[in-house]
C-alpha cells in the first residue's frame, strides 16, 4: 500500500506537529515486523508495539504520547483506513485494559475496499472485526501483552533477588501475594544488634506492624489511574547516612568490592532515588575507614 501524501496542518501561522502514537523514534520502543494478512478485498497490515517504560521517556512525551485520555485508555489496537486513524484505544472485546497493559498498541491498516467486510460506517467512526482478522489478532494480543506485562515487572523483579538487597520481600502462596519488610536488610539487622534483647522483640514487632497495614486499596487505586506519579518517599540525611553505613558495612564483611557494591545498592531503594548523596556517604564512610 503506497503512502499517501503526509497531512500539513498549519495553525496562526504555526505547523502543528504530528503525534506518532507508537514513539517509533524512541530506542527503547520494541516493534515487532509488520505481518499482512491476505484477504479476497486486499491485505490486513499488522504492527505491534510495546512503548517504552515511562522512566525511559520525557514527562512532555509521555503525556504527549498518552493523549487527552491517559494511557490507560489509549492502549489497544489503532485502525487506520488508507492510512487515516478512524478508530483507537480498543481491544474490540478481545482483552480487558488495565495497568500492565497500557503500553501495547497495535497499528492496524487496512484498504478501502474492506468497508463491508469491517462493517464500518458512513461516518467511519466504528468497525467491527472479520472473523478471520479476530482470530489472527488474538495471537497477536497474548505475544504484546506478554511483552508490556514484561516492561513493567522486569523493574520489580529485583525485589525477589537476594543479591539486592532489597527492602521488601514478595511473597506468592496459596494464591495469594504478600509484601513485607526484610528485617535481615543490614540496616534493619544493623540497629537490632545495638538494642538489648528486650527492646530488640519491639523493634522487629514496629517492623511487622507496618509490612502488615501496608495500604493496598489505596495502592490498587493510584497504580490503576497515575502509576508514573507514584515515587519512594524521601529520607533525610541521617537516615540515609544509618542505611548506606550499615549496608556498606555488611557487603565489605562479605568481601565484595566497591565497584560492585556500588552497584548493588544503585538498584534499590532508598539508594537509587537518593544516589548523589548516597555515592557521597559511600565516598566519606570509606575514607573513614581509612584513616582509621
Amino acid at each position: 500500500m503506497e503512502d499517501p501524501k503526509p497531512l500539513r496542518i498549519v495553525l496562526n501561522e504555526r505547523l502543528l506537529r504530528p503525534l506518532d502514537p507508537f514513539a517509533g523514534k524512541n530506542p527503547a520502543t520494541i516493534s515487532d515486523p509488520e505481518e499482512k494478512l491476505s484477504l479476497i478485498r486486499g491485505d490486513v497490515e499488522i504492527q505491534s508495539f510495546t512503548l517504552p517504560h515511562h522512566k525511559q521517556m520525557s514527562k512532555v512525551e509521555w503525556e504527549d504520547i498518552g493523549g487527552p485520555e491517559g494511557h490507560l485508555k489509549s492502549q489497544g489496537f489503532y485502525l487506520y483506513r488508507g492510512r487515516r486513524l478512524i478508530l483507537y484505544g480498543t481491544w474490540f472485546g478481545l482483552c480487558r485494559q488495565s495497568e500492565l497493559t497500557k503500553l501495547s498498541r497495535v497499528r492496524i491498516d487496512i484498504p478501502n475496499s474492506m468497508d463491508a467486510d469491517w462493517k464500518i460506517d458512513v461516518k467511519k467512526s466504528s468497525a467491527q472485526l472479520p472473523p478471520i482478522v479476530r482470530e489472527r489478532l488474538k495471537k497477536v494480543i497474548e505475544r504484546i501483552i506478554a511483552g508490556s506485562k514484561r516492561t513493567y515487572s522486569k523493574r520489580g523483579q529485583k525485589l525477589v533477588d537476594q543479591e539486592r538487597l532489597p527492602m521488601w520481600h514478595r511473597i506468592q502462596a496459596e494464591g495469594q501475594i504478600r509484601y513485607r519488610p526484610n528485617i535481615e536488610h543490614p540496616a534493619f539487622a544493623d540497629f537490632a544488634e545495638s538494642l538489648p534483647p528486650d527492646l530488640r522483640r519491639g523493634f522487629f514487632n514496629c517492623i511487622a506492624l507496618v509490612g502488615a497495614s501496608l495500604p493496598i486499596e489505596t495502592l490498587h487505586a493510584d497504580m490503576a489511574g497515575t502509576a508514573e506519579q507514584i515515587v519512594p518517599d524521601r529520607v533525610d540525611e541521617d537516615t540515609l547516612a544509618q542505611a548506606v553505613q550499615a549496608t556498606l558495612s555488611v557487603l565489605l564483611g562479605a568481601r565484595k568490592d566497591i565497584k560492585e557494591i556500588k552497584s548493588l545498592m544503585k538498584d534499590v531503594d532508598p539508594f537509587r532515588s537518593a544516589w548523589e548523596d548516597t555515592e557521597r556517604i559511600i565516598a566519606a564512610t570509606i575514607e573513614t575507614k581509612e584513616d582509621t
